[in-house]
């Protein structure tokens, strides 16, 4: 791949994503997911599914391309106690019962990684799947900050994507007779608020996709 044409296309060509450039963060992020694609996934999956979790996960990190904490806060107890302000203000109406308060383990499952990981199950899911999976190990379970990790957060992103460990779908479900991939719809696998962002999650990924080709990503 020809990543100087795939940042030029982001920073020059179309930078709707990045219009006061890219910061050596946001790079830096970039790199690390497609570097974990390539050695990874590029050889068994297509381009607009990297195209797809990119453009997800420039929603879910604010634009940031690296993994976050939920409410882009700096420590989990912080990110709990603005949660907990935002619900008790009326603004989470569709959070149940608070997932931010500490689990049987002591420790606070909020949102962290290029996707938002949360509940002491997912963490373990997560841990045990790229352990049967690639043959990673991490104890995820028993340091939720270790979804922080560039590399396993990617990991957990574009495993999570396209295996369905986030929602009961996942990328193979939106794909079109002529195989491109409905991106709109695909949000659904994340969280099902896509009829109120499904525009911006298009917009994101169409991007990312045409991005990638304009690098001849791991052979277009």
């Amino acid at each position: 791949m020809n990543r100087d044409a795939f940042f030029h296309y982001l920073t020059v060509t179309d930078p709707r994503l990045f219009p006061n450039a890219m910061t050596d963060a946001q790079r830096s992020g970039l790199e690390a997911k497609l570097d974990v694609w390539a050695k990874w996934y590029a050889a068994d999956h297509p381009i607009t599914f990297l195209a797809a979790a990119l453009g997800q996960i420039y929603r879910e990190t604010g634009g940031r391309m690296e993994p976050v904490l939920e409410a882009f806060s700096p420590d989990r107890r912080t990110a709990a106690e603005r949660l907990q302000k935002a619900f008790d203000a009326g603004r989470l109406t569709w959070v149940k019962t608070p997932y931010w308060l500490p689990d049987e383990s002591g420790r606070i499952p909020v949102g962290g990684g290029d996707i938002q990981l949360t509940h002491c199950r997912n963490y373990v899911n997560a841990e045990e799947k790229l352990r049967d999976k690639f043959g990673i190990s991490c104890a995820l379970s028993e340091n939720y900050d270790l979804i922080l990790d560039p590399v396993i957060s990617a990991h957990v992103a574009f495993a999570g994507m396209i295996d369905g460990w986030f929602r009961p779908c996942k990328l193979s479900d939106f794909v079109r007779p002529d195989g491109s991939l409905d991106y709109r719809a695909a949000r659904d696998i994340v969280n099902g608020d896509g009829a109120h962002i499904g525009d911006e999650i298009e917009r994101n990924c169409s991007i990312f996709e045409a991005a990638l080709r304009a690098g001849e990503a791991y052979g277009g």
